[in-house]
């Protein structure tokens, strides 16, 4: 097994590092420390539960949901197995969830709570093919086809302890040239991602960028669904770096402060959100010298997935930020 599929990496590097930190997330007042071991046993939970209900290689999961770190979890644990993931915008409508789902085969819809949550639910019954609805962060909702993610988790542990051959014959049998993600673009057209692709884009990224190593921090909110909003968060994984991902976008602003992370993870389009909002309200004081507060004092890199207007460019080097067009995930379906 080679560090060329997401199986062979997370092994990899659990095998060195796992009681150092990986993630960080807020639980309540406080933050939750989460070591590569505890990502690892996560995954390894969820995968085994969706293996249990038959997701197999080649079979697809739809992840409608920002990168929050349950969603993170979720991918890998798909691909971990040989499945595939098909992301979808947080918030898509169940009219796109229901159409995707059925056109692609998905075996299951994950679903982060939101506005289009109880119209998809409803729907459930136009998606013959979706053995199960998973919600997240927790639901509790009285349908057969609708599970909690906290019962994904409890239940996962269980079945783990069960497949934990199968699981790792499984995740063995993974090729890089095995499918591992479609990211539906305008007009229905597909972009894939191979395993191997994906292991590719995250080395190139990796080597043109050399300078950020361990003790550097990522902090993100993204709820796209394009290859870099959803395929960037794995850098943290290549890199073995650390990451603390936003459960909103309010809690992004909340809590970057605390966070200190030295990079952000950011769309291009967000970008120019941002920028406008500093120049319209910066009550006297200047756009740059807002930004550099509101973004801590770390902060010197920007990953995004295309680089803004001059305008908004020039107020984040004001700021003393970069901005990194990552090419290797820019690219969109159709």
């Amino acid at each position: 097994m080679s560090e060329n599929t997401i199986s062979g990496l997370l092994k990899s590097r659990v095998k060195e590092y796992g009681t150092k930190l990986l993630y960080q997330r807020r639980d309540g007042w406080s933050w939750k420390q989460i070591t590569w071991l505890d990502f690892d046993r996560k995954v390894k939970n969820i995968a085994s539960f969706l293996m249990d209900l038959g997701l197999g290689p080649g079979d697809r999961a739809i992840v409608a949901s920002s990168n929050r770190l349950e969603a993170i979890s979720v991918e890998i644990a798909v691909m971990l197995v040989g499945g595939v993931i098909v992301p979808l915008e947080f918030n898509a409508a169940p009219e796109t969830v229901t159409a995707v789902a059925n056109e692609t085969g998905a075996n299951f819809v994950f679903v982060e709570q939101g506005e289009s949550l109880g119209a998809i639910i409803d729907s459930a019954g136009l998606m013959p093919g979706v053995e199960r609805i998973i919600v997240f962060p927790d639901a509790h909702i009285k349908n057969e086809k609708v599970l909690d993610f906290r019962a994904v988790l409890k239940f996962g542990l269980m079945k783990r302890k069960k497949l934990e051959d199968e699981l790792v014959k499984v995740a063995g049998g993974v090729g890089s040239g095995d499918l591992a993600a479609v990211f539906i673009g305008a007009g229905g057209a597909a972009a894939e991602f191979t395993q191997g692709a994906i292991l590719g884009a995250l080395d190139s990224i990796s080597g043109k960028y050399h300078k950020l190593g361990m003790e550097d921090q990522s902090f993100s909110y993204m709820t796209a669904a394009s290859p870099f909003s959803k395929l960037i968060n794995y850098l943290t994984l290549y890199k073995i770096s650390r990451a603390a991902v936003a459960d909103s976008r309010k809690d992004f602003y909340m809590d970057i402060v605390e966070v200190m992370p030295t990079l952000l993870y950011e769309t291009g389009a967000d970008l120019e959100v941002i920028s406008r909002d500093l120049v319209s309200g910066k009550n006297g004081v200047s756009p740059a010298k807002k930004l550099r507060l509101d973004l801590g004092s770390r902060v010197g890199h920007i990953f995004t997935d295309r680089l803004p207007g001059a305008e908004t460019n020039r107020l984040f080097r004001e700021a003393g930020v970069t901005l990194h067009e990552i090419a290797e995930l820019s690219g969109r379906a159709g």
